[in-house]
């Protein structure tokens, strides 16, 4: 009983499905943030330790989407979406049951590997249905539908840690999953072309597909400028329980209040960005979210350098920050898509895996140099923000040289 593309509520539907799909990585990850410290108190270990269940998260989702990207190419993404599921619901279920942190880490790889196994086929779904301006557009309303799940997942997270415990989080994790898995096997078709299903893959023809990624300069240049930009928001994602709890003295029940404007103005500036694609090109957006980026980035590392920081200007900064986002990612997604449209597994696979691996490597870092001030998250963004418009602009003077020839 799969939707078929001629259908009028195609779109709407596969728009609600795919959010839901990739939503299911911001609901693993924002759920426990508040829980942080009783799951600190319970294990018996100092809330970075905690921490490191988000970091590991980023690695296992990255390794996720590199497996996945090229396999959903040989296999299908339907077929690769519900074991990724899978997956995730097997391993939610398991964390309640850990009695060290150092199992819940694991656990946390392994539910990672399933969403980032999963989700890396979202984009590649309507890469196959739609080709340029159109991929952008639908990739910005995944995006916005998506963004309601941070929006949400705090108050859910909250409510369910302070009521029942932080082990019921991970059961709503799995429930979530399941309820998934069973809308995507009833609705969702396939969009790979049946004769390009081979059920079969070499690890030459694997890893051949990442060699084509790496022969684009220009593809590799706006990976890394979209991954080092979303590695600033996870930065702020991995430290805000230890920000707003701790640092700051904000009550559990205020923070999805402040979590959720971020996240509104993400949506805000998602809504701006699908208007302004009709008559403004996804390449001219992505930098104007970019430059928007730095700014806010620079705000936070102004008023962290000095060890002291102020909540108005640290809660200002990280808002416009993350909300600059609404205008990079769904941009630079499609622009990578387009450029490599025969390998776009490989290629999704690659803006997953660089993500994360950089927010991994970079929120690892944030946590090895704990100070008990705002010092590495002002550090971390301003660089992340720094990186990520230089290579954009590495990206946009290879573009140029690619016409002169």
């Amino acid at each position: 009983m799969t939707i078929s593309k001629d259908s009028k509520y195609f779109i709407p539907a596969i728009t609600i499905l795919l959010a839901m799909l990739t939503a299911m990585s911001p609901l693993a990850i924002d759920t426990y943030l508040s829980s942080m410290p009783i799951m600190a108190e319970y294990f018996g270990v100092t809330i970075n330790l905690v921490e490191i269940t988000l970091t590991v998260y980023f690695l296992g989702f990255a390794m996720g989407n590199f497996f996945g990207g090229p396999l959903s190419d040989a296999f299908g993404r339907k077929t690769l979406a519900m074991t990724g599921i899978t997956l995730y619901i097997l391993s939610a279920l398991s964390i309640p049951f850990c009695r060290t942190i150092e199992q819940v880490w694991v656990l946390r790889a392994v539910q990672a590997f399933g969403g980032g196994f999963s989700s890396v086929t979202a984009m590649v779904f309507v890469r196959d249905w739609f080709k340029g301006a159109k991929v952008a557009r639908l990739a910005t309303m995944v995006g916005m539908v998506m963004m309601f799940a941070p929006l949400v997942s705090p108050i859910i997270g909250t409510a369910l840690g302070q009521l029942i415990g932080w082990q019921s989080i991970f059961w709503f994790l799995a429930a979530y999953g399941v309820v998934l898995w069973v809308l995507f096997y009833a609705f969702m078709p396939e969009s790979r072309e049946a004769h390009l299903i081979t059920r079969r893959i070499t690890p030459g023809q694997f890893f051949s597909k990442y060699k084509l990624f790496f022969q684009s300069r220009p593809a590799v240049l706006l990976l890394l400028a979209t991954a080092f930009s979303m590695s600033g928001m996870f930065v702020f994602i991995t430290s805000s329980s230890f920000i707003y709890l701790e640092y700051f003295g904000m009550k559990p029940e205020v923070f999805p209040i402040l979590f959720a404007a971020n996240v509104l103005l993400n949506v805000v500036l998602s809504l701006l960005n699908n208007r302004l694609l009709k008559k403004y090109s996804p390449q001219l957006l992505l930098k104007t979210g970019l430059l928007a980026g730095l700014v806010a980035a620079t705000l936070i590392f102004i008023y962290t350098v000095d060890g002291e920081a102020h909540f108005i200007p640290v809660f200002a900064g990280v808002v416009f920050y993350i909300g600059s986002l609404g205008m990079v990612f769904g941009n630079a997604t499609a622009t990578i898509l387009n450029l490599l449209p025969k390998i776009s597994g490989a290629a999704n696979a690659m803006i997953g895996v660089t993500r994360f691996i950089a927010s991994f490597l970079i929120g690892s870092l944030t946590a090895v140099f704990y100070t008990g001030n705002l010092l590495p998250l002002g550090i971390s963004m301003f660089v992340c923000a720094l990186l990520a418009n230089g290579f954009y602009w590495l990206y946009k003077r290879s573009e140029r040289d690619l016409i002169c020839r």
